[in-house]
């Protein structure tokens, strides 16, 4: 290994900061709210439960692509790749939202709108837990 590599390694402990963040938590959060929210609404019908597992998933999996796509780099070297890969990353999650939701309307019928946007809007709203669910230390 090098000393390089065996620093970052050995340092971990003592510089907390260098860690990634645990963003991927939220990620996780959001695909566990759309797995409840569905099977809760899944009494009213099959349709109400496709819905809202669908408009979980239009949230869900372009929130994954930012998170993948903005913490790829660290480091106060790599500034200009974490700004340009945080743009990179909100384009992308706009461009696969409005994708997800094209393909739901012209591919998925019947659909229940009010699942689908209210199964959104909560998993969206999964997101103001992030300091709670990511744990960040004072």
């Amino acid at each position: 290994m090098s000393e390089v590599r065996a620093w970052k390694y050995n340092n971990l402990s003592r510089y907390p900061h260098l860690r990634r963040p645990a963003v991927h938590r939220v990620v996780l959060a959001q695909l566990l709210t759309t797995l409840c929210l569905s099977l809760f609404l899944l009494p009213m019908g099959i349709v109400h439960a496709t819905s809202a597992f669908l408009g979980g998933l239009a949230c869900a999996i372009p929130n994954a692509y930012l998170v993948w796509k903005a913490f790829r780099y660290r480091g106060a070297n790599a500034a200009q790749k974490i700004a340009r890969s945080f743009y990179q990353g909100e384009a992308g999650k706009f461009a696969l939202t409005m994708l997800a939701f094209v393909l739901i309307f012209t591919l998925v019928k019947p659909v229940e709108p009010l699942s689908l946007f209210g199964a959104f809007v909560l998993v969206q709203a999964v997101n103001w837990f992030t300091p709670l669910l990511i744990g960040f230390r004072q």
